[in-house]
């Protein structure tokens, strides 16, 4: 049997992270959401998910951004991959470049759920597979 992988998902719209979780419950990952930026990085820290979805935008400010950077910054944290979902298209695309050097994926909401489901099939069967085996 093989291990179900762990998704979190930091948003602050309740039914977009209703939405996700139900989704990808559906689809065979185990879902821990959070529903503001302050204090999810411990709690990535300690947990290791497999994957990080993030929003960029919490209560009209780029607050993901600072997430994402202490993802990135930390040793233990870096090699999660990190999906940023933003509706916020004009500011994500000043910070592209610095997505990408980072290797982040970028959704623009809306977007087709089946795409999140393509990026994260996309991460776990690379060269250098990111997604792990729990048990």
């Amino acid at each position: 049997m093989t291990a179900r992988k762990r998704v979190t998902i930091v948003n602050d719209h309740p039914e977009f992270l209703e939405l996700l979780s139900d989704f990808l419950g559906e689809e065979g990952y185990d879902v821990t959401t959070f529903p503001k930026h302050q204090g999810a990085f411990e709690q990535i820290k300690s947990s290791c998910p497999d994957a990080v979805i993030c929003d960029l935008m919490f209560d009209n400010l780029p607050s993901g951004w600072a997430l994402i950077d202490m993802l990135y910054l930390d040793a233990a944290t870096r090699p999660i991959p990190v999906i940023l979902c933003s509706a916020a298209t004009r500011y994500v695309q000043e910070i592209a470049p610095s997505l990408a050097g980072k290797g982040i994926r970028w959704l623009e909401k809306p977007f087709a759920l089946e795409k999140l489901l393509e990026i994260l099939a996309e991460i776990d069967t690379g060269p250098e597979s990111k997604l792990r085996e729990h048990k």
